[in-house]
């Protein structure tokens, strides 16, 4: 054989290596109710791997109502489409399919005798953005440890929580999404090796608000048996639609309309297409994300004969009676939630900081005279002269936005429980806390916001090299998660890894576990910022919640111990 000849056929060798490794080998069908699906066998060969299977529809007859029974189909459903999203902006694009109520679903390849404990993952991007998929959540490594994963796509921002007191857009449409998933997980996960009598739901952030509406939610009773909360409560003041007719008249208003007729405002933007619609709300220069000025997220909905709602009363209200699901629970937050969101709103370098503008709309003065005592002791206790401005205002963002509502959430649950409540701080510093990386604030000590999901979860969309530096914490935060997806407790025993016991706790300040490079444990919460936040929202917190009014006096948390 001439040289030239030898040397095509090493590059013919070399592109068929190449094409088969791109090519990834099919999983074993598997049977759902709407008709068979193929999946794909994971490149280490440990999990199979379904992605983008349809668990419901959504067309112009219900765009912004719960969603149609998912479609049927005759042959098989090639379930490899990996990076489905649900409509969003994307920098200055507005990406995503309409197209996109999808699951993925994560199961061993080791056969089991038993069914599998059943993890249902709720995504963050506080409403407005975000995906179910591997994009960010590639959950390789879950399947490892016995179990199968589910991750859920759900409409956002507009689509998902236009609320509007009637049938055409009663509210919630994206948490009715997550209900409609959990239904096809009951109806469908054992053929994925799945128990439908053991699902765990967990989220953070928005998913975590998510979880905890869906905890108080007699639609998805029964759907799930234990929950983990990360870093998020449907009492954040970025987690609740106040005025949801106001929300959706300021954006008509960004289409020539000024309105606050429901019908009309349904009539106006109905008619506007997704990219439209995301595009014509705006931000303000220091108010993105969770400090927006216009947030479509969750709503109180009003009762609208047969439209089933989600949530109809305000959150404490329903705690404090005891009437939501009483499961095993998993409760905490990062100990610097807020560098993400300050380094969003003013970047590194603050120069001035103005607590009026962080004052957020769940709040109601009297008077101006409150209003200002108010602003004077936020400055008292997070802008004192031994502070600098950027540790005040992280700390600031942290309390008020993440920890005083899980503090308050948690006393209520640990009031009205009979079930375990588990407590945690994340304060790991590693080499993957990959959204403190991005805010641009390495040298602060501990954990940004979502820092704890890149040591669950394995990005598919960047590689990340380093990861192998922290084999032994992902370990950790995997045994964790899974252990209490299949025993309800974190560590039903000691090991090495897992040193010592994690246990529930009934004070009313829990003990909670430190997520640190040592397990440790502390008390939840520091006592002068909840006194703060606590006397704050007994004496101004609002009345009036979309169509409902509520009570003031007892959405306050008792400091003393017991």
């Amino acid at each position: 054989m001439s040289e030239g000849k030898s040397q095509g056929m090493k590059w013919v060798v070399l592109l068929w290596l190449v094409a088969a490794a791109l090519v990834r080998e099919p999983a074993p069908l598997v049977r759902t109710r709407s008709g068979l699906v193929r999946g794909v066998l994971s490149h280490d060969r440990r999990s199979y791997q379904y992605f983008g299977i349809p668990y419901g529809r959504v067309d112009r007859s219900n765009r912004f109502q719960a969603p149609l029974p998912p479609p049927t189909w005759e042959g098989v459903f090639d379930a490899m489409e990996e990076h489905i999203r649900c409509p969003q902006a994307m920098g200055p694009i507005i990406m995503g399919d309409p197209d996109c109520l999808r699951v993925n679903v994560y199961t061993p390849t080791r056969v089991h005798d038993e069914p599998l404990p059943v993890m249902v993952f709720i995504h963050g991007g506080s409403f407005f953005e975000g995906t179910g998929t591997g994009y960010l959540y590639g959950a390789d490594e879950f399947p490892e440890h016995g179990v199968v994963f589910v991750g859920v796509n759900y409409r956002l921002n507009v689509e998902g929580f236009l609320c509007l007191g009637i049938k055409e857009a009663p509210g919630n449409a994206g948490l009715k999404d997550q209900i409609a998933a959990l239904r096809w997980v009951k109806e469908n996960i054992r053929a994925f090796g799945g128990d439908p009598n053991n699902v765990m739901l967990f989220g953070e952030s928005a998913g975590a608000v998510s979880t905890s509406y869906l905890v108080l939610s007699q639609a998805a009773k029964g759907l799930f048996h234990k929950a983990i909360l990360q870093s998020g409560s449907s009492l954040a003041p970025w987690g609740m639609q106040r005025d949801p007719i106001k929300t959706a008249s300021n954006l008509a208003k960004e289409f020539g309309h000024d309105t606050k007729d429901p019908q009309e405002i349904h009539s106006i933007l109905s008619n506007k297409s997704v990219e439209e619609l995301i595009s014509a709300i705006k931000y303000s220069e220091r108010k993105n994300y969770i400090t927006a000025e216009t947030l479509f997220v969750p709503c109180i909905e009003k009762v609208i004969p047969g439209v089933e709602p989600v949530v109809t009363r305000h959150p404490t209200d329903i705690i404090r009676h005891g009437n939501y699901t009483k499961v095993p629970m998993i409760i905490g937050f990062n100990d610097n939630e807020g560098l993400y969101f300050v380094s969003a709103d003013y970047g590194i370098n603050v120069k001035e900081v103005n607590p009026v503008q962080n004052l957020q709309n769940d709040l109601e003065f009297p008077s101006d005279r409150d209003k200002n005592e108010t602003v004077e002791r936020i400055k008292e206790e997070y802008f004192s002269a031994k502070k600098d401005l950027v540790t005040g205002l992280v700390e600031l963002y942290s309390d008020l936005h993440f920890k005083i509502p899980t503090v308050l959430e948690s006393s209520l649950y640990a009031q009205t429980t009979d079930q375990p409540i588990y407590y945690y701080l994340f304060k790991y510093n590693g080499y993957i806390n990959v959204p403190k990386l991005i805010s641009m604030f390495w040298f602060k000590p501990g954990a940004s916001h979502a820092d704890e999901l890149f040591y669950l979860f394995k990005p598919h969309s960047f590689p990340m090299p380093w990861r192998r530096l922290e084999r032994n914490m992902i370990q950790r935060m995997l045994t964790l998660w899974t252990n209490f997806a299949k025993y309800s407790d974190p560590t039903p025993r000691t090991s090495r890894l897992l040193p010592l016991r994690w246990r529930p706790s009934r004070q009313s300040n829990p003990t909670a576990l430190v997520l640190d490079h040592k397990l440790g444990s502390t008390r939840l919460w520091d006592h002068a910022n909840v006194a703060l936040w606590n006397d704050t929202y007994a004496r101004y917190r609002r009345r009036h919640y979309g169509f409902r009014r509520t009570t003031r006096a007892k959405y306050s948390i008792s400091l003393g111990q017991r």
